[in-house]
């Protein structure tokens, strides 16, 4: 359909006034019209004032979307008339309707933009002079005003957003603030008017508009010394629209604080110190407006708590981007000090904001980050200055630290609360938990004896009335809980008091929040425990105690997980009890899958260091009924019901595989970490060392427990893998118990390695997936000897066979198979590191590997790409040692360079160039003479890899890449440069930008 206005009114009409189809039909043929070269003309038709209000906005907006998106297509000379236009349409709309208006200044504004500083350079001014009242005389002298100050107003709006190059914006930036004298002087003329009892609506528009303009041009950076004037005139103009319903209602307060934000925080203002401690002096009289608000509050009115958070949003801005002035001003007695130490009191006052954060007030929360900030410049100062600031501002955190108790509280009920306000009070109070560590730094042990003494008060008070007093009793235990990172190890006064005294908390009759922070901080403690052993008596009856509940479980075995884990040694008196009530909690069906696994790993780390004889009897009581209930789950037909007992049996037994270790460890063990207990997680690395245990079957030989459950469990896995082969979940799981079991059992499982790869290559078979890859790379990455050799190699031919005939003939849709790939091409390449001989063994087809994996450079997942690098810069790097390797890369090295090159100029995102850069390098070190050939044969190939790049381009990159065969960061930016050139990207402020972070 042709873009005529008869058309684009049926189109806009089609859009406002249909359906969602018709509405997204008329969009995109709208979108389309925007960016026609027709849209010069067709705007002005369409700004007729005849037309409807909807097609005059239509038309203002693709006027400002050509300017912006297609001033190329303006010629010069045409620079005039275009002006003259807009100028035209915006007297034309002066007097309304106002979003027309409004489109109309943002056009002009950004033609400003385009024409500064070499085609309009006296924009602003001329702007000034033309838009007086003696020059409009149809037009209201407010409504001139307030136009003129809606377009200077737009004005640095549109170019902060703007795209222009770096160095027109340089020049445009400079020609703007060559200005700001000028618009400051109309400004506070303006502001200098008194509209407080004005009828006129447009004047009091005007006033808002003009402090509006003053925080718009504020971003750009004027001089902080120049702006005192204005400061004083946004500060009066609060206080007016305070006393002002009209002036309230126009959201000048608002607009005035945004303002004086942006003044005092604009990054230059740190040239003037003695300045921005002055405007600190003209900004705290805002206290009062604090003040009367409250007292509204307070009565039978309703304050205006939007305008209390944003007047503290001022003050706490100040402090968070002077926070290294305001501490220096406090070494010096005088006016500055007292005006520092009022603002620190009513941000302490923000702090305290009454009422039940998110559903009473959402204040508080805006000042925490100043405390952080405060904290870390005083720990950041120099010893002496460090003590006079901890003396003179540990009353301040003392007394924070108490708000902080009490805005931590829980609400009594949270029965009609959302699960965003759940979430909401959640982040609140970590918050909370992290201003209570910055408390910690600044009050040391002080903060101890406070939160100690405020917890022996709110247990008196608990045992008293505990429906009423437990909030408090919650929020000490929490408090404790989160400075444990903090505390030092060797503390003894007040921690053994804490976690003693958690033993006499009458925990049935207090809230089931309460016992849950008590669980919680005892196992945040777990570190510090191990230091002090002796409070396990006192915390150990209480975890145990945990497990018999559903509501309790999640942080008893959570904490009983981080006890086994720094207190292995020390859990040993209370193995049997522990043990004995994880039994019954997992036979008493109370637990979820994640608790079930995680008291796994309790069991596991409690289990290692007893006698042999007793962990064999544990086990036998304890996960032999789990093994026999899998064995007939087996038998099962698939069903949702039997999948979910499988996995749940199967992530218990690995992690009992990755916990259950008898041997000492000399060096860092790496032991999973679990989180929710759903999964493995991440390794972390303990030191702690458990002693020796020992077991003779009959040949004397030490025999780990893992290694006599894996023995049994082997033939069961057998048969899920002949079941339940194409469940990835399932798979996963078994290859994940396998990971852990050989982790543990290291050397020890050398007799069961056979069976175990037999089940690995098996379920690949059948199907293959990522999960036994990342198991294989775990027995590739044991030593072996000459025995395990062929087993290795017959290992690496099965995978390779089978992965290859998985992705062959599928290029189209190689995607399909980017995690296969990225695991397969992470084992190729660990095996290329660590034992290469594995590829010259019989049946690898090592160009199918070169080539899948030459391929698999194509891909859009970067995952994959950087895996599929991995492996041929580790196969080019050992192709000099290994003959057979050699041969490959010499036969299909230009298959390579071809690949790399297509996807250097377009084929692949630029996120991949990094990684494509180093098989370039790769080339370069280990073949130089035939990537030499293989380059030039390439570029002589007419529009390769990109019709954009000419010949000279190639010859150049040709040059800059066989130069290089060190510096890899240079290689990859000639890759980047060449990357650009070939899409088009050279010169573009996108690139330019973008090509940073590559």
């Amino acid at each position: 359909m042709e873009f005529t206005a008869a058309n684009l009114e049926r189109a806009v009409a089609q859009f406002y006034h249909t359906d969602a189809t018709m509405q997204a039909q008329a969009h995109q043929w709208l979108t389309a019209a925007q960016a026609s070269p027709e849209a010069w003309y067709f705007v002005w038709e369409l700004l007729h004032r005849s037309k409807s209000a909807e097609v005059q906005f239509f038309a203002a907006t693709t006027l400002h979307t050509k300017l912006v998106k297609s001033w190329d297509q303006v010629p010069p000379d045409q620079y005039q008339t275009l002006k003259k236009q807009i100028l035209e349409a915006i007297a034309s709309y002066s007097l309304g309707p106002k979003i027309v208006l409004n489109r109309l200044c943002i056009a002009l504004s950004a033609y400003v933009l385009h024409t500064l500083p070499l085609h309009w350079p006296n924009a602003v001014p001329e702007l000034l002079a033309t838009l007086q009242p003696s020059n409009l005389p149809t037009i209201p002298p407010e409504r001139t005003a307030w136009i003129l100050l809606e377009i200077l107003t737009v004005l640095p709006e549109e170019f902060q957003s703007s795209h222009l190059a770096q160095n027109q914006k340089f020049l445009v930036r400079n020609e703007l603030q060559k200005n700001i004298p000028q618009v400051l002087s109309l400004l506070e003329s303006i502001l200098a008017t008194d509209t407080s009892n004005s009828d006129n609506e447009t004047a009091v528009e005007v006033t808002r508009q003009a402090v509006c303009c003053a925080g718009s041009w504020l971003q750009l950076g004027v001089p902080l010394p120049d702006c005192e004037k204005l400061a004083d005139q946004l500060v009066a103009s609060i206080f007016a629209s305070t006393a002002s319903t009209q002036l309230h209602q126009t959201g000048l307060a608002e607009s005035a604080l945004e303002a004086l934000c942006n003044m005092a925080t604009h990054p230059e203002t740190h040239k003037y110190p003695s300045t921005c401690l002055r405007l600190l002096g003209k900004l705290l009289p805002l206290q009062q407006v604090i003040q009367a608000q409250q007292q509204h509050r307070e009565g039978s009115e309703h304050g205006d708590q939007e305008l209390v958070s944003s007047i503290y949003r001022l003050f706490i801005t100040v402090a968070e981007s002077h926070s290294r002035l305001l501490l220096d001003s406090l070494l010096k007695d005088g006016e500055d000090k007292s005006n520092v130490l009022q603002l620190i009191q009513l941000i302490l006052q923000c702090s305290n904001s009454p009422g039940l954060y998110p559903i009473q007030e959402t204040t508080s929360q805006q000042a925490l980050g100043f405390w952080y900030i405060l904290q870390d410049d005083i720990i950041a100062s120099e010893t002496e200055q460090f003590h006079l600031y901890v003396a003179m501002l540990s009353p301040v955190y003392r007394a924070l630290a108490e708000i902080m108790l009490h805005k931590s509280m829980l609400p009594a009920a949270e029965e009609n609360w959302s699960s965003e306000e759940k979430e909401e009070l959640r982040c609140y109070r970590q918050d909370i938990a992290d201003t209570m560590m910055y408390c910690y730094s600044i009050l040391r042990d002080s903060l101890l004896e406070l939160l100690h003494g405020k917890l022996e008060e709110a247990l008196e008070k608990c045992n008293s009335d505990p429906r009423v007093w437990w909030r408090s009793l919650e929020s000490c235990l929490h408090a404790f809980q989160a400075i444990a990172e903090c505390v030092e190890i060797d503390e003894a006064k007040y921690l053994p008091r804490f976690l003693g005294t958690l033993h006499r908390l009458p925990y049935h009759q207090l809230d089931t929040r309460v016992v849950i922070t008590a669980l919680e901080a005892v196992g945040a403690y777990a570190e510090w425990i191990n230091a002090h052993p002796s409070v396990l008596s006192h915390v150990v009856p209480l975890l145990v105690t945990g497990l018999g509940s559903s509501e309790l479980a999640p942080a008893a075995t959570m904490a009983l997980k981080d006890l086994t884990r720094d207190c292995q040694i020390s859990m040993a008196p209370f193995a049997h009890h522990i043990l004995q009530a994880s039994q019954e909690a997992l036979r008493g069906e109370k637990l979820k899958l994640g608790e079930c696994v995680r008291l796994m790993y309790t069991v596991g780390r409690v289990l290692a260091v007893l006698p042999v004889e007793s962990i064999m009897e544990y086990l036998n009581q304890l996960l032999m009924p789990y093994v026999e209930e899998l064995q007939i789950l087996v038998t099962l037909e698939p069903s949702a019901a039997a999948k979910a007992g499988i996995l749940l049996r199967l992530k218990m037994l690995s992690m009992l595989f990755a916990t259950l270790d008898i041997k000492p460890r000399t060096e860092n063990e790496t032991e999973p970490d679990v989180s929710e207990g759903s999964d493995m997680g991440t390794p972390v690395v303990t030191t702690q060392q458990r002693p020796q245990q020992t077991a003779a079957l009959g040949n004397g030989e030490q025999v780990q427990p893992v290694f006599l459950v894996l023995q049994r469990i082997l033939p069961v896995m057998q048969a899920i893998v002949d079941k339940w082969y194409s469940d990835t979940h399932i798979t996963q799981a078994l290859c994940s118990a396998l990971k852990h079991a050989l982790a543990t059992l290291l050397d020890d499982c050398r007799p069961l390695v056979p069976d175990m790869l037999e089940l690995l290559v098996k379920s690949y078979r059948l199907q293959p997936h990522g999960a036994a890859l990342d198991l294989a790379r775990q027995f590739v990455g044991q030593p072996s000897d000459g025995m395990e050799l062929p087993l290795m190699e017959s290992l690496l031919r099965e995978l390779c066979s089978v992965t290859i005939m998985a992705c062959s003939g599928n290029n189209s849709n190689l995607s399909e198979h980017a995690d296969l790939l990225e695991a397969f091409f992470n084992l190729l390449a660990q095996i290329l590191k660590k034992n290469p001989q594995l590829f010259v063994s019989e049946g690898i087809d090592l160009t199918a590997l070169f080539r899948c994996g030459t391929v698999t450079l194509g891909l859009p997942e970067a995952p994959a790409v950087k895996a599929a690098t991995s492996f041929l810069v580790n196969f080019i790097s050992q192709s000099r040692e290994l003959a057979q390797l050699l041969t490959v890369v010499q036969t299909c090295g230009d298959e390579l360079v071809q690949r790399l090159l297509r996807c250097i100029g377009g084929e692949s995102p630029r996120s991949a160039l990094e990684y494509l850069s180093e098989i370039l390098l790769a080339l370069n070190k280990k073949h130089c003479d035939n990537l030499c050939r293989w380059l030039q044969q390439a570029i002589q190939q007419d529009g390769f890899p990109s019709p954009r790049a000419s010949r000279e381009n190639k010859e150049h990159f040709v040059k800059m890449v066989l130069k290089e065969r060190a510096n890899k960061r240079k290689l990859q930016e000639t890759v980047r440069e060449f990357s650009l050139i070939c899409r088009g990207l050279v010169g573009a402020d996108y690139a330019v930008q973008s090509s940073l972070y590559l």
